[in-house]
């Protein structure tokens, strides 16, 4: 009689981690599991307020709020893809949603993404147009209460300035560099990008005109040539003026200058 019980249970908690949806989601209740009891979605198959939940990822970095419309972003790749978000599916260990190209699965089991010490309480995985994505995610109020290392600390200081605008590296030191795989992407908490051959992530905060990057975390591909992204990444190591005129904005110090144009 005990095997009787036990197996429709682990069945149930099976279907909920599979990344193709089907019929065996239940519809549970919209609220999540601890640690969000506080929030309860008002609305079957929405959350609360735009931008209610949201993931991120590494290599290529991307980005996934989950609000009235799913807007799912490649900065790696400058691609973007947002529909409205269908209803949710809730299964024993998470949620699913299933649009018209993108589709997400969200379980609830602790999740690193790779480049830090942050810990986030969800593993996403996320399908666009048939290109698998794997991150970390949580209910957008975790990302302005956690810092570097997971625990609670203030908003970056004037980090609106930069938070969300994406810019293409047109020079380092004077040099022209190649029109493609040179970026900085600025989220509210945390800039990524590349110099030609590995991503680069890190923390940051603005004061006035100076830009002060956090532990630089990158990837370690060999890179056949390597000269810009030395240049650039010593030049982050140390704090930053940034200046800006019109569309372009330049980053300087004494180890030498990066300068970007506003990417469209």
């Amino acid at each position: 009689m005990r095997m009787t019980f036990a197996l429709p249970l682990l069945a149930l908690g099976l279907a909920a981690c599979d990344t193709v949806p089907n019929d065996r989601y239940g519809q549970g209740s919209y609220g999540y599991p601890e640690p969000y009891p506080q929030q309860p979605y008002p609305q079957p198959g929405y959350p609360a307020a735009q931008g209610d939940y949201r993931a991120i990822g590494t290599e290529p970095f991307w980005d996934l709020t989950i609000g009235r419309d799913l807007v799912f972003t490649d900065r790696g790749n400058n691609m973007q893809v947002a529909e409205p978000t269908p209803p949710v599916r809730s299964g024993f260990a998470g949620e699913t949603y299933q649009g018209r190209r993108l589709f997400v699965n969200i379980v609830h089991t602790r999740c690193s993404d790779g480049m830090s010490d942050r810990s986030y309480p969800d593993t996403v995985n996320v399908t666009v147009d048939g290109r698998a994505y794997r991150g970390c995610g949580a209910n957008a109020a975790f990302f302005a209460q956690v810092g570097e290392n997971g625990l609670r600390g203030d908003a970056p200081s004037g980090a609106h300035v930069l938070a969300n605008t994406n810019w293409r590296v047109v020079s380092i030191n004077g040099q022209p560099v190649p029109p493609s795989g040179y970026y900085f992407n600025f989220m509210p908490d945390r800039v990524s990008g590349r110099l030609g051959c590995n991503t680069i992530g890190a923390g940051y905060s603005v004061d006035g005109s100076t830009l002060r990057a956090g532990a630089l975390l990158m990837t370690r591909m060999a890179c056949p040539d390597g000269q810009f992204e030395t240049q650039g990444t010593r030049i982050m190591g140390q704090p930053m003026t940034i200046s800006e005129s019109g569309d372009r904005l330049t980053r300087s110090n004494r180890l030498g200058t990066i300068e970007m144009m506003r990417a469209r």
